[in-house]
């Protein structure tokens, strides 16, 4: 598990919409949490493009940059109140790589950002930058999907369920010590879930030994294949079920999805509220598996529930 959440932060409300999440983790699991304050020298460079003396110019950046300081220890102070651990940290550059390479100074860093900020003076596109960091980040990342459109009050947030996609590979299932973890700290149930292929997809890309249907003994139905395919993966998730309960968790339930995994899942997410899915980057592709990068990616930019990801070994 993690042992400290990073929290890059552009000064922006939509940035902000992570804050409550990493409160709420770090709470349950005593971890720390270190906000990131990312910045370069736009300031500077816009004064003397509009002809301010150097003088002026200088002293505007200089302010600009205390009000960000300001800004940031507002947010430390906060989270302080609430018996949270939180240190400071701020860095000139280019966002993305600055937040990697301060991700890697510490093992087990859980980066947790906002997927959009705003740009300007002293910002950076969140969108584009959250992207780079989680195709390039090794290790954890939380995400909240923020957009302007948002009413509802992000102060304070409260969780079901942990939401665990699994294809039924081993790869997958490196997601399961952290649901583990969570479900037992923040007193939630696990959901665990999985989609089996259409009749039509499976029969176009896999033969019937790896259906484990024989051949000689006919051309099955259709319906068979499906009975077939929906009792392995039922089968699974029950497995799963029970290594659960073994590490400790009490509150589990098993979810059996059929068509596209990402459509599947996203369905899911979007019908019920306040969950969280928890779910690695890579999978494997076969009968009733799907690939977990493109799924992934496609949970992160539609789900509208923060997602843990986790980039397996």
């Amino acid at each position: 598990m993690y042992r400290r959440i990073l929290v890059p932060l552009d000064g922006s409300k939509l940035a902000e919409r992570v804050l409550p999440y990493a409160r709420l983790l770090a709470k349950a699991q005593h971890v720390p949490i270190e906000l990131l304050h990312v910045f370069d020298r736009l300031p500077s460079v816009l004064a003397n493009s509009s002809g301010e003396r150097g003088a002026d110019c200088s002293s505007t950046a200089f302010r600009n940059e205390a009000n960000e300081y300001k800004y940031i220890e507002q947010i430390a102070s906060s989270l302080r109140s609430v018996g949270v651990e939180v240190t400071v940290a701020s860095r000139e550059g280019d966002p993305a790589s600055l937040i990697i390479r301060e991700a890697a100074q510490h093992s087990n860093t859980l980066i947790a950002m906002s997927t959009h900020g705003r740009s300007g003076v002293g910002r950076w596109v969140f969108g584009s930058v959250t992207d780079k960091v989680l195709h390039s980040n090794t290790g954890y990342m939380l995400i909240v999907r923020a957009t302007s459109k948002e009413r509802r009050s992000h102060s304070d947030v409260k969780l079901g369920a942990i939401i665990v996609p699994l294809d039924g590979s081993d790869l997958a299932e490196q997601s399961l010590p952290v649901a583990s973890a969570l479900s037992q700290s923040l007193g939630i149930r696990v959901s665990l879930v999985t989609a089996t292929s259409t009749i039509e997809e499976a029969m176009s890309t896999i033969s019937f030994q790896e259906m484990g249907v024989d051949a000689g003994e006919g051309i099955p139905s259709s319906e068979d294949i499906a009975k077939k395919m929906d009792g392995d993966a039922r089968g699974y998730l029950d497995k799963i079920r029970e290594i659960l309960i073994q590490q400790g968790v009490t509150s589990i339930e098993t979810q059996l999805l059929h068509g596209s995994a990402a459509g599947a899942i996203v369905d899911l997410v979007q019908e019920t509220s306040d969950n969280m899915v928890v779910m690695t980057t890579h999978g494997r592709s076969g009968i009733g598996r799907w690939v977990l990068g493109s799924v992934t990616d496609r949970v992160v930019r539609e789900s509208g529930d923060p997602v843990l990801v986790i980039r397996p070994n």
